[in-house]
């Protein structure tokens, strides 16, 4: 049954490394040939991954995932231009990253039919995503960053960086060198 789900997904998939499990099952909404999985790569089951278009004629979105990297139960990956997640990212349960929100400026006319406002997400090697976290439109997650659980993420966030909150706001560092918030006038011994 696994080989079968798996063939499934190599011929709906743009690509799908070597050794990448996938659990069913798995919610794949419009356009999967724009999704690029890399080798080694775990997605747990009730996870969805999802590339729409900004209008009818616009190209897709894409989402590439990096090797080794591990997506826990009902993580939601949605893509209107680009969402790039890379290599040994961790990613807890119920994590959601989108590229993309729908307008709201015309207050007569229904969300769904407003243009949607898109800007690329990064998320880099090693970052660590808690339980629940939502990372929005045009954020860069540096390299080896942490956001905590049930943080909304709505700005960059700095390699190494600890961050948390809603908005997230950083906390720390996660290779435990000390953290001075700005404006803390404070004096270190």
């Amino acid at each position: 049954m696994r080989r079968v789900w798996m063939a499934h997904l190599r011929r709906s998939f743009g690509s799908i490394g070597r050794g990448t499990w996938i659990e069913w099952p798995i919610d794949v909404l419009t356009e999967p040939k724009n999704i690029q999985i890399g080798e080694d790569v775990r997605i747990r089951k009730n996870a969805r991954l999802e590339t729409s278009r900004t209008t009818a004629d616009a190209e897709p979105g894409r989402i590439a995932i990096g090797d080794r990297t591990s997506m826990e139960g009902y993580c939601s990956i949605c893509s209107a231009v680009s969402i790039e997640i890379g290599r040994d990212v961790l990613f807890g349960a119920n994590v959601a990253v989108r590229d993309a929100d729908h307008g709201f400026r015309e207050l007569a006319t229904h969300r769904a039919a407003q243009p949607l406002s898109v800007a690329p997400v990064r998320i880099g090697d090693f970052a660590w995503l808690g339980q629940n976290v939502v990372v929005t439109k045009g954020v860069t997650i540096g390299r080896g960053a942490v956001v905590g659980a049930n943080a909304v993420v709505t700005a960059d966030v700095p390699e190494g960086a600890i961050v948390a909150g809603v908005p997230a706001r950083q906390i720390g560092w996660a290779d435990g060198r000390p953290f001075i918030r700005p404006g803390d006038v404070r004096q270190r011994s």
